[in-house]
């Protein structure tokens, strides 16, 4: 039988496998085709790409938020360490005073009666530490003291410079007395951080001319040196502890803020590697000056999120925040910043731990105190939390005392009561934080 168009049934038999099999072959064109421009159009990734962002996400890019966590809530962190807690103060709000004596004619009497937490710097403080005592302030008086640089004369690349031996420091740093730098730094190279181009990191503070020398923490010599130093500060000066400033938590300032910064730092090449070397010089400090000696420290560097501060609580009893809330004088977090940041201070005084938040704005500026203020008042203890609304370029040298300073006891932890808009309820009204339009509200209600 001959298998053609002249028979019918043949033929519809014949046909129907490859009239499917056309089908079957549209049908993947047209998916292939949709896919494709799918593809182009961006609405979804392939699972090489969606790997490779998981894996980014969880190394690269770490969350200045802990989720899940409240923002007005304590959670626990690292294991708090023994501390000499200052005596419980009357208000929930705390002032703080630092690191010189006021230069506009406050006396110490005023100082005293209006501050919970005070550091002044040096032997050169001491007699307006006595004043302050004389006046009735029972609380501890740290002193300032840079953590991980020295200043001298120069700047000089390397110890093959000749050395100013008359070069007198300032006392706010380890290498206080006449000749000093040279005697016992300059001629120990490996005791210093070195740039790309082999010269040692110096940074020259507000083009003042007076060089300070960024420090190698890891290096046993300047750790010895350095401790010895502070043993002799705890032990001569007579302050209840210290107050160090710059604890960097990574590379930044060494690598883009100072001087002649290069984008490298000879002795390390990871923050990691930095913060090991940071834990273990701090380590080595609890060990001399013992941990019932407060140690505190302005802890810089190391981005806003809520568990920053972790690698260095171990061995901390408090620390400030010198641009709490805002950036600086003249500019804004993010919302996520500013979650973050109010985190951290929630975990921090969650540990029992003192906490210093800055707030940094011009003086007349009520808005930008406000924000500051509120910010401060939703996660304040009323114990080991004080505030200061200031400017850093004016050196901290005056005292700005406003009306929104006279509030009351707390009465409960804060809230979001709508979308960016976080409130917290006292006994004579409530403030109120606007993350998104950086309005902070103040509402007494005598």
């Amino acid at each position: 039988m001959k298998i053609g168009t002249d028979n019918p049934i043949e033929t519809e038999v014949v046909r129907t496998p490859f009239r499917r099999l056309l089908l079957v072959v549209a049908l993947v064109v047209v998916i292939a085709g949709a896919l494709f421009a799918a593809y182009r159009l961006g609405l979804f990734g392939s699972f090489i790409d969606r790997s490779l962002r998981a894996v980014q996400t969880s190394s690269a890019n770490q969350p200045l938020v802990i989720p899940g966590m409240p923002v007005c809530a304590p959670d626990s962190g690292p294991t708090a360490t023994a501390r000499v807690v200052p005596p419980p103060i009357s208000s929930f709000f705390g002032l703080a005073w630092f690191h010189k004596p006021p230069e506009e004619g406050t006396s110490a009497a005023e100082i005293a009666a209006n501050h919970s937490y005070i550091h002044l710097t040096g032997a050169s403080d001491i007699p307006f530490r006595d004043d302050l005592r004389e006046a009735g302030y029972k609380g501890p008086i740290l002193t300032y003291v840079t953590m991980n640089s020295v200043e001298g004369p120069g700047p000089y690349r390397d110890s093959a410079a000749a050395c100013d031996n008359e070069y007198q420091g300032y006392d706010n740093q380890v290498a206080f007395y006449k000749g000093d730098f040279c005697t016992y730094i300059h001629g120990n190279e490996s005791w210093f951080l070195h740039n790309g181009k082999g010269e040692r990191i110096v940074d020259d503070y507000f083009g003042s001319d007076r060089w300070s020398y960024l420090m190698n923490p890891a290096d046993p010599g300047w750790r010895a040196f350095s401790y010895e130093r502070l043993k002799f500060i705890k032990e001569t000066w007579y302050y209840e502890g210290l107050w160090l400033d710059n604890l960097d938590l990574d590379l930044s300032r060494a690598w883009r803020e100072v001087t002649n910064s290069d984008g490298f730092v000879k002795e390390y090449e990871t923050g990691e590697q930095w913060q090991a070397a940071v834990t273990g010089w701090l380590s080595g400090l609890r060990a001399e000056v013992g941990y019932g000696y407060p140690v505190w420290a302005n802890i810089v560097g190391g981005g806003m999120s809520a568990t920053a501060w972790d690698p260095y609580a171990p061995y901390l009893d408090g620390a400030m925040d010198e641009s709490f809330a805002v950036r600086w004088v003249d500019d804004w977090r993010s919302p996520e910043q500013w979650q973050g940041q109010i985190q951290r201070a929630q975990r921090w005084l969650g540990l029992g731990k003192g906490l210093v938040m800055v707030g940094q704005g011009p003086q007349e500026d009520k808005e930008r105190l406000n924000f500051t203020l509120a910010s401060y008042m939703l996660v304040s203890d009323g114990e080991n939390a004080s505030f200061r609304y200031t400017r850093f370029d004016s050196y901290y040298s005056s005292l700005w005392l406003y009306p929104e300073y006279d509030v009351a006891h707390s009465l409960g932890s804060c809230r979001e009561v709508t979308p960016g808009i976080w409130r917290r309820e006292f006994e004579h009204g409530y403030v109120e934080v606007d993350v998104v339009q950086h309005i902070g509200r103040l509402v007494l209600q005598k």
